[in-house]
């Protein structure tokens, strides 16, 4: 696959994002090797949109993962701080998906867990990348899977 289409399939994959899509580019322009990773994380969160409880779950599940990653590999105190606070917002954000997913929810309810979720979304998957592109400069990025 040429650099330019990769590139290109990035960006599509992360459009979601909006302002982390140029974070992105750069981390992989740096590192390469991380094209393959970023790009499944991108492609499995923008394939979850929220709408129902299900997606809910599934995005909370994929950005706990996320968050294991982070935990593991901070580098300081403020990083495994920020690990452990999206891990107790994620829990919290995984109990209300569990209730909106009774019947009789209300949908401004679901539409405030949605706006949530997508700002966990964002803000986990950008300090995924960031640390990921750190690692790769250490030379110590692990292969993650998107959905387990």
């Amino acid at each position: 696959m040429a650099k330019t289409s990769r590139f290109s399939a990035v960006l599509k994959a992360v459009a979601w994002i909006g302002p982390l899509a140029v974070q992105a580019v750069r981390s992989i322009s740096k590192n390469p090797e991380l094209l393959d990773t970023i790009k499944e994380q991108a492609t499995w969160l923008s394939g979850l949109r929220g709408g129902t409880g299900d997606d809910q779950l599934e995005t909370i599940q994929v950005l706990r993962d996320q968050v294991a990653y982070l935990a593991d590999s901070a580098d300081d105190d403020d990083e495994a701080r920020k690990a452990k606070e999206w891990s107790q917002r994620l829990d919290r954000c995984e109990r209300a998906a569990q209730i909106l997913k009774a019947p009789g929810a209300s949908k401004a309810d679901r539409t405030a867990l949605t706006k949530k979720v997508n700002a966990l979304r964002s803000e986990i998957f950008s300090a995924f990348i960031t640390e990921q592109a750190e690692d790769a400069e250490k030379g110590a990025v692990a292969e993650r899977d998107p959905g387990a």
